[in-house]
Parts: C-alpha cells; structure tokens; sequence
C-alpha cells in the first residue's frame, strides 16, 4: 500500500493519531456546547485533509539537486548523424551492461557478418573457407575475437585494436 501511495506523498503515523486526537477533542467541545456532530465524520475530515496536505507537499520541487548519474558504458553515448552507428554503439552499451551476453547478442554476430561480408567483396576471401588467410589479414587476435567464444564485452582498447584491423581489410 505504500508502494501505491509513494507518488502522493506519505502520511506519517503520528500525525495521522494527532488529526484523530484533535477530531475527539472537537466532538467533545461540540457536545458539551450542544452542537450535534458525529464523531466518525470529523474523523475522515481531518484525515482527508491530511491526506491532502500530503499530496500537496509531494508536489513540490525538490530543494536539494539530484544525485550525478553514473554511467558506466563502453562507448560515451553520443548523438552522431548516422542511425546505425547510434544502434550499434547502443548495441554495445548493452552488451557491456549485461555481462555474459556479448557473445550470445547480435553485436558479435554482426561483427562477423560484416568482416566476412568485406573479405568477401575485397579480397574474395572467406572466413569459413580461407581461415589461415584471414587469420594473415586479421591479425591472431582480431581472428580469434572473431572466431572463439568471447566471455564478456572487450575493453574500449581492444576494440578499436580489432576495428582498426577490420578496417584495414
């Protein structure tokens, strides 16, 4: 139930005891002056004013800044012009976010797509049927992050090291 009422406020107890104190107090005045109230009445009056009050509050601005977002990411997310660099870059702050999916994700899968696909177009090499001259081309490592199972996200330096590999094709 608090879970629910977080968005409006919170009605402390004690407060809520003080709102149900006073409305006996104002029944007993208005008994011993004449005045017919019911109790139960006063009661959900002052509560429904507390409960308003509290609503009331909970709108407000904040006083105090908010806490500085931290981010760990592989890549700074950036604005670039091109939507599928921010996809991929996107698809790598995933990957690094959730240890364990690199290589079960589609960025490593991608990434194999497109160096065979350019071994392909550019030295009519492929990686399946030519391993040893890729493996020339690539480099061991850049081969290897291609063609082994890789347990989590490379470091940002070890990316651009096989990017900068991929490119050279």
């Amino acid at each position: 139930m608090r879970e629910f009422l977080a968005p409006f406020g919170r009605v402390p107890f004690w407060p809520a005891v003080g709102v149900v104190a006073a409305a006996a107090a104002i029944w007993g005045l208005a008994r011993l002056s004449g005045v017919d109230l019911l109790l139960w009445q006063l009661v959900l009056l002052g509560l429904a004013s507390l409960a308003a009050g509290s609503i009331v509050s909970a709108l407000r601005t904040d006083a105090e800044p908010a806490p500085e977002l931290f981010t760990r990411t592989v890549n700074a997310p950036t604005w670039r012009p091109f939507v599928e660099v921010n996809r991929w870059e996107d698809q790598l702050i995933f990957a690094e976010t959730k240890p364990g999916r690199f290589e079960s994700g589609s960025v490593k899968r991608q990434l194999v797509e497109l160096v065979d696909e350019r071994l392909r177009l550019r030295r009519g090499l492929s990686m399946e049927a030519d391993p040893e001259q890729c493996r020339e081309l690539l480099g061991e490592r850049t081969y290897a992050f291609l063609t082994r199972p890789v347990a989590d996200c490379p470091t940002p330096w070890q990316l651009d090291e096989y990017l900068t590999k991929i490119e050279e094709i």
